[in-house]
């Protein structure tokens, strides 16, 4: 329950920026959290980021009409401070020097930070997207596995409380550490304000002179895009021309690059470079203005947290193409068309169909989701983690 003596105690979270730049869905992610709470319960809870000291400029103006920025070489990459830092953390199981930042400007919680405290007077909140090595081991090296499953135990062990993007990863945790109770799911929410931007720099003509399918996901091996590069390839085969969009970083950090490599060759053994576009990483803005203008956007990855494209195309209104995997059925997006993640065929007969606009949903399909308005969604996601930040600040 609220307690009422809170109302007039403004709460400190504190979140550390922690992850590169090139991690757009974790900046993302902060910045729809960061929206959704100061919507709603921006007089109960001030929201305090901390950011590299190099990159305040790049940040501020994303973050600060939902937070007060604070630069610090603490979390700038390869300084004096950050390796202190981090020697620290390895020796004290704890960083004292993140402690005694977040101890000078009042912060009362810490969250989604990759950050633990062994003491009650900060109050940590961990994320953990996916428990995506469970499913797929073989897309990890034993060391990286290893690496994974020590931090998040970590987490677990240590955190006051975890927090998990989907009941598919809430019951994945549960599987490992059955006795935990501190878990709480917490659905991210899109929103498409980015949509008002100007993106005319975007105005590539080879692009928009057709029509085009859009597949916005990072070019990591779990995502899928063979099977996508498959059922085109079958259309050309058929006479079929359709064009693709692709945006995302190239890099999956677990193989060096050899992925995205393999995807190109195909591209070019099978003479689809007018089919398949490769913008690379892209503005946020401008992943709206593609969606916006696409014929229809398409996840057909193999695992997912919680898939930010589908709650993007949820915010948008927008036809997307998934693959039926259970966490993308739990986001059950109200124009979601499902395929097999391993099926080109079935996906190809989908994307023909979508191309000549001659798909037609299935109404009793469409009325059975029942998806929350973007308000709705965006209010629950602000009072379920208003709620976390209540329950546990209130025991300090």
């Amino acid at each position: 329950m609220y307690n009422f003596l809170n109302h007039f105690k403004m709460i400190k979270v504190g979140f550390l920026l922690k992850f590169t730049e090139d991690y757009k869905g974790g900046i993302n992610y902060f910045k729809n959290l960061f929206h959704a709470l100061n919507q709603y319960h921006s007089d109960d809870i001030e929201i305090i980021l901390f950011v590299p000291d190099n990159l305040k400029a790049l940040y501020n103006e994303l973050f600060s009409p939902y937070a007060k920025i604070i630069s610090t070489k603490i979390l700038q990459r390869n300084t004096l401070s950050w390796a202190m830092s981090r020697v620290c953390d390895k020796y004290f199981g704890f960083d004292p020097m993140v402690y005694f930042l977040l101890r000078k400007h009042r912060v009362n919680c810490v969250s989604h930070s990759n950050y633990v405290y062994p003491f009650s007077d900060i109050k940590t909140i961990n994320w953990v997207p996916d428990f995506q090595y469970l499913h797929y081991p073989n897309l990890w090296k034993p060391n990286q596995l290893k690496d994974v499953y020590k931090v998040h135990k970590n987490w677990i062990d240590k955190s006051d409380m975890i927090v998990v993007s989907s009941y598919a990863a809430k019951n994945d945790l549960l599987s490992l550490y059955p006795e935990h109770k501190n878990v709480e799911v917490l659905h991210f929410v899109s929103q498409p304000e980015d949509m008002k931007k100007d993106n005319s720099d975007l105005a590539i003509d080879k692009i928009f002179e057709r029509k085009f399918f859009y597949l916005p996901n990072q070019f990591w091996l779990h995502k899928n895009h063979m099977v996508v590069f498959k059922a085109i390839k079958i259309l050309k085969e058929k006479n079929l021309d359709i064009q693709l969009i692709t945006t995302g970083s190239k890099n999956d950090y677990r193989d060096g690059g050899q992925h995205f490599t393999q995807l190109l060759n195909y591209v070019k053994e099978n003479n689809l470079e007018e089919n398949i576009i490769f913008l690379g990483i892209v503005p946020y803005s401008q992943v709206f203005f593609l969606m916006k203008n696409s014929v229809a956007i398409i996840n057909p990855s193999h695992f997912e947290g919680w898939s930010s494209s589908v709650e993007e195309s949820k915010s948008l209104d927008k036809i997307i193409v998934l693959s039926d995997i259970p966490v993308h059925r739990e986001q059950n997006p109200l124009k979601g068309i499902y395929f097999a993640p391993d099926d080109e065929n079935r996906l190809a007969e989908i994307l023909d169909l979508l191309w000549k606009d001659k798909f037609h949903f299935n109404d009793n399909a469409v009325i059975n989701s029942q998806q929350l308005s973007l308000e709705a969604r965006t209010r629950d996601f602000s009072d379920r983690f208003y709620n976390i930040i209540i329950k546990l600040c209130n025991n300090q």
